[in-house]
């Protein structure tokens, strides 16, 4: 990480947390079509999700967005409802500081599939933002049933800590040489900051559609 890196992060982690808590993002599960509800998939929306300052400088100084997606199927019951099927899938968004470019990846049972590539993080929303066909199985025909939409937006996993760890090593060693786990208290108070800023570890939305017979 050069010098100028070290600055933007240093400005980012400086941010107030009111820039990480920018416009609310707009998660949305929607049906098809009447007439196609026992035969098609729902769709999924989830824009302006890496809208915030905060997260377009942490991407760019080497820390990729993890959007975790997990739809539900429920049957709407007599005294409780009933959890009928259950489908999750992973977005990542990373930014490659040689090319200049974000790069935005679907993973789903193991097989990744990349969804675009732009120059900017408001074209990497756009990407994330397109309307989506869910890999979910709908309802037989007659079941009363609704979606239920979850999706958590992670920042920093723990490789990301670990590289944000080595490299807060390199520039404090001096400092604390000779000890066995050099920059162990650096690092936790900078985690702390980081993820303070960011609102807490995972950002967590929710939606749910309309209840439908198909």
């Amino acid at each position: 990480m050069n010098v100028l890196s070290r600055a933007a992060l240093a400005a980012t982690l400086a941010a107030t947390p009111a820039l990480a808590a920018a416009q609310a993002p707009d998660i949305e599960v929607r049906l098809p079509v009447a007439a196609s509800r026992a035969t098609e998939a729902p769709f999924t929306r989830t824009a302006g999700l890496l809208r915030s300052p905060p997260m377009n400088d942490l991407m760019r100084n080497g820390f990729p967005a993890r959007i975790r997606y997990k739809i539900e199927r429920w049957a709407v019951g007599g005294w409780a409802d009933d959890l009928r099927a259950t489908r999750e899938w992973n977005v990542i968004v990373r930014y490659d500081q040689l090319a200049g470019v974000f790069t935005v990846v679907r993973v789903f049972r193991g097989t990744a599939t990349t969804l675009g590539e732009t120059g900017s993080i408001m074209g990497a929303d756009s990407i994330v933002a397109r309307l989506t066909r869910t890999p979910m199985p709908p309802p037989r025909r007659g079941e009363r049933s609704y979606y239920t939409l979850s999706v958590e937006l992670e920042m920093l996993s723990m490789g990301d800590l670990d590289e944000l760890e080595n490299w807060l090593r390199g520039e404090f060693r001096p400092a604390v040489r000779g000890e066995k786990n050099p920059g162990t208290a650096v690092t936790r108070g900078i985690r702390t900051l980081v993820v303070r800023l960011l609102g807490g570890e995972k950002r967590r939305y929710e939606a749910r559609s309309p209840v439908f017979t198909p």
